[in-house]
């Protein structure tokens, strides 16, 4: 069925592709400075301004009566560090929130600039879950400081100042305000925490709601800020943790959805891309240490060029080097060239020897069909409201699991396994196929699936298309006739396959701080707010019904040697007899 001097030959392009990818990497660029210190900025005075807003609006959910009051606090608060400058305040219309549709406000306020460019925004969260939350309101005190300290400055480019909400799920009004702002944005700052605890490395953040980060030369000009006012290093993501966000991205910080949207944006906060908890303590000098680094990079960005570079970034950083996205699309498609050859000779020989292979094309889309039918239905749980979700979801906790999120679940498994037990049964006996049938199309119809998956994948995310590097070149070995293995040892490898999708668990539960449990019902609500798209879930869907049909056809395929060959020879060789020369083949 299969070729190994095509599977072989075709490997021939990796050498060469990896000696021009290791010759594509470019240094890193270098963080903008500013020679101005940012003394002005007043920690004493913002800290008095927390504690003000904090005891005067102690419930502040989204679209609360107490988030709507703070906004017009806020709103005065800029007329009176801006005394020439216009306030606007805007409704956000039926915004999704972690409490529903809600009327969200926007305050915006523009400071010219002397001198005409791209803005610079900053932009701080009001809303909160937990009573207080004094720690998660530093960044709107800050906020009142930076703009009475640059109204005094006179800056080059113009500074918007925001106070928005819907941070705790769905980023409705950052997202608003980033398709509204007037002018062109050079960036978008974001201050979160900048008073609680520091409990992460990742103090600035920079990921976006779909796949990429933010311009490198950002998040190093506030990280260095932060440095230089701090003394605190902001640490640069692994390479590891880029493929695992680039291949699967989801965010719940405010600076997704402005990069996603092709505005640089940075979070600056004390708790990384996870809101403070609301009875986190609050630390005056470092409000003013933070405050300060924000202050910093507003200045690096007012005194030196335009940004360049696309955003969303796809750079990887390897070892203190970028690598382009283009050597990654090349690295990945020379990798999968040879599953891909080989599967097409496969294909073709089997149509040759006319032996079917459409019905088995089915019969992986309906182990396929559970998983989109489940995915479909959690998906509709969020667009009629069962379930609160967002897009981009809430940070894990602001949902908790509920009465209601235990029967989402357990309907979303019920349909699964009906699909599974029943619906898929009728659909193979009406295509006359098995799992456990000895046909060469059985075998060869997986890793046509994820050859097929991650040709398209490819396309479109180069980095997701790494997740299936493994399985279409493993699948592929494994289902070969000329190649027998074991049941354990081709099942072993089909699991081994799987162990980059693994490996993206593996660094969400990590920077998310979640358990097993957790990181399932955080995937559960983000199917049903509607990340990733319902198109890439069911897509993903076939991918694991590929991989279902692959470990169901060897666990039951009939003939599979559980017993070790003890005697071999030639392929074509019959047996004794066959080519004459002894007595029972000679002409009597």
């Amino acid at each position: 069925m299969l070729d190994p001097r095509i599977y072989r030959a075709a490997f021939v392009p990796v050498l060469f592709v990896l000696i021009i990818v290791a010759f594509s990497l470019e240094n890193r660029p270098a963080p903008l400075r500013s020679d101005l210190v940012p003394a002005a900025f007043d920690g004493a005075r913002a800290a008095r301004m927390l504690t003000a807003l904090s005891n005067e609006y102690p419930s502040r959910r989204p679209g609360s009566p107490g988030d709507q009051k703070l906004a017009l606090r806020v709103a005065q608060e800029l007329r009176a560090v801006l005394p020439k400058v216009a306030i606007r305040t805007r409704a956000v219309k039926d915004a999704k929130t972690v409490d529903g549709e809600r009327d969200l406000v926007t305050v915006e306020a523009t400071l010219p600039g002397s001198a005409p460019g791209a803005q610079v925004v900053l932009v701080a969260a009001r809303d909160a879950l937990a009573p207080r939350s004094s720690a998660a309101l530093s960044g709107t005190a800050a906020l009142i400081e930076i703009a009475r300290v640059i109204a005094l400055a006179r800056p080059l480019r113009s500074v918007t100042f925001a106070s928005v909400s819907g941070s705790t799920g769905g980023q409705a009004g950052i997202r608003q305000l980033a398709q509204q702002l007037q002018q062109p944005v050079d960036a978008i700052i974001v201050l979160g925490d900048l008073a609680g605890p520091v409990t992460t490395d990742q103090l600035v953040t920079g990921w976006a709601s779909s796949a990429g980060a933010a311009p490198l030369v950002l998040s190093r000009t506030v990280a260095t800020a932060l440095r230089a006012e701090t003394g605190l290093k902001a640490a640069s993501p692994l390479a590891r943790s880029e493929l695992a966000r680039f291949a699967w991205p989801v965010t719940i910080g405010q600076q997704g959805p402005p990069i996603a949207d092709g505005i640089a944006t940075v979070l600056l906060s004390a708790s990384g891309e996870l809101p403070p908890a609301g009875d986190a303590p609050v630390d005056s000098t470092q409000l003013q240490g933070f405050g300060r680094a924000a202050l910093r990079s507003i200045t690096a960005l007012d005194q030196n060029p335009k940004i360049s570079g696309a955003s969303p970034s796809l750079d990887l950083v390897v070892t203190r080097k970028l690598l382009p996205p283009w050597a990654i699309r090349l690295l990945v498609a020379a990798l999968l060239l040879p599953a891909l050859l080989t599967a097409a000779d496969g294909f073709a020989r089997l149509r040759r020897e006319r032996s079917p292979v459409a019905r088995w094309i089915v019969w992986v889309l309906a182990a396929a069909l559970p998983f989109a039918l489940a995915a479909i239905f959690i998906r509709a749980l969020g667009l009629f409201g069962a379930l609160n979700a967002t897009a981009p979801p809430a940070a894990p906790g602001s949902l908790p699991f509920t009465t209601a999120g235990i029967g989402a679940i357990v309907s979303a498994l019920v349909i699964f396994a009906l699909a599974f037990l029943v619906l898929r049964p009728v659909i193979n006996r009406a295509l006359t196929v098995s799992d456990s049938s000895p046909a060469p199309g059985a075998a060869l119809a997986p890793p046509l699936i994820a050859c097929l998956a991650s040709a398209v994948v490819w396309a479109f995310n180069p980095y997701a298309a790494v997740l299936l590097i493994l399985p279409a070149n493993i699948w592929l070995l494994v289902g070969a006739r000329e190649l027998p293995l074991r049941r354990r040892w081709a099942t072993f490898w089909i699991l081994f396959s799987l162990l980059p999708i693994l490996a993206v668990a593996l660094v969400y539960l990590d920077q998310f701080s979640l358990s097993v449990p957790g990181l399932l019902w955080f995937i559960f609500l983000s199917l049903a707010g509607g990340t990733p798209p319902l198109l890439i879930a069911v897509g993903w869907c076939v991918a694991c019904g590929a991989a279902a049909a692959a470990l169901l056809h060897t666990a039951r395929r009939a003939g599979a040697p559980d017993q070790a060959i003890t005697v071999r020879g030639p392929v074509s060789y019959a047996g004794p007899g066959s080519l004459g020369g002894v007595d029972s083949a000679r002409r009597r």
